[in-house]
């Protein structure tokens, strides 16, 4: 089924990611930054992960509760499970968010973080980037061990979501999905080429990403 055009191939693969390491999750699930309307296709999960609490700046978002990702109204060790799905690039202070996930968590518990490297700019407050050697510091430092870290794509997959967001916002709706019908199969030979073994090994073209997703371990 052809995916919306409002729904990039970043947040595709994003979903995928979550959908592989959901079975992590379990207990009380911190949602940071979390909104009440997902903007993916990823539902959370139930059975090991019991309630699903979001924490969002934004009553607008309608949170679970109103507060700071910097400043989480949570006890030391409180919860076996926090999420924080691109949130980073939007806050002044990272590490002190990622600080307040690895205080919140249980010892073992279990994060899933996603940050975007190569992606456009969304908002007037959307402030950082992030490599994976800076997610990794910022991680350890928190006292939480990396499990995993993927990059979201390489080279042809960050080249196909640039010309898929910008298909998207081209005013008229008809030229729009004209368009978007013409450069489909060019979308998907780049999709194609990024799960060639020969990109993988390609230091330049695999040091390209949309972004990261991380399984986190509280020590």
């Amino acid at each position: 089924m052809p995916l919306p055009l409002a729904y990039s191939y970043r947040r595709a693969l994003l979903d995928e990611a979550l959908g592989e390491s959901a079975a992590s999750l379990r207990g009380v699930v911190l949602d940071v930054g979390g909104k009440r309307v997902p903007r993916g296709r990823f539902v959370p999960p139930a059975g090991p992960a019991q309630r699903w609490v979001r924490v969002n700046l934004d009553p607008a978002e309608q949170p679970d509760v109103v507060a700071d990702a910097g400043a989480l109204p949570v006890h030391d060790k409180a919860v076996e499970s926090v999420v924080c799905l691109e949130v980073l690039q939007y806050v002044k202070r990272p590490e002190a968010v990622m600080a307040e996930i690895a205080r919140v968590l249980l010892p073992a518990g279990t994060a899933l973080i996603s940050a975007p490297f190569l992606h456009r700019t969304d908002t007037p407050t959307d402030r950082h980037r992030f490599t994976e050697v800076r997610l990794r510091e910022m991680i350890e430092e928190a006292g939480l061990r990396v499990v995993q870290i993927s990059a979201q794509g390489f080279f042809f997959t960050t080249l196909a979501n640039i010309v898929r967001q910008a298909i998207a916002r081209i005013p008229p709706l008809a030229l729009r999905y004209a368009v978007a019908a013409v450069v489909a199969p060019l979308s998907r030979l780049l999709l194609g080429l990024d799960r060639l073994a020969a990109v993988r090994r390609s230091a330049f073209l695999s040091s390209f990403t949309t972004g990261f997703f991380i399984v986190a371990r509280k020590l």
